[in-house]
């Protein structure tokens, strides 16, 4: 799992580090009351999305356009404003 996480830290754009897989967290403790950088499973592999997303009950939602969006997130940090 570690090898996943490292990846999904490159394809985030983070330029790799020992300590940046350690900020990733299980998505069933991800906070309902701030921005959040997700990561997906997908046929491509692990990948983290490109935009800020909060949680809402039973979903999640862009947190900058507030529209809900179809995602089934594996892991979660907090969003770090990219450069």
């Amino acid at each position: 799992m570690q090898q996943g996480i490292s990846d999904l830290d490159q394809s985030a754009g983070l330029a790799p580090s020992n300590n940046l897989s350690m900020d990733w967290q299980p998505i069933s403790t991800a906070p309902f009351d701030r921005d959040l950088e997700v990561a997906v499973i997908n046929y491509h592999g692990t990948h983290a999305l490109a935009f800020p997303v909060r949680r809402i009950l039973g979903s999640w939602i862009n947190a900058e356009t507030k529209k809900r969006i179809e995602v089934h997130p594996t892991h979660w940090r907090g969003w770090r404003r990219k450069p």
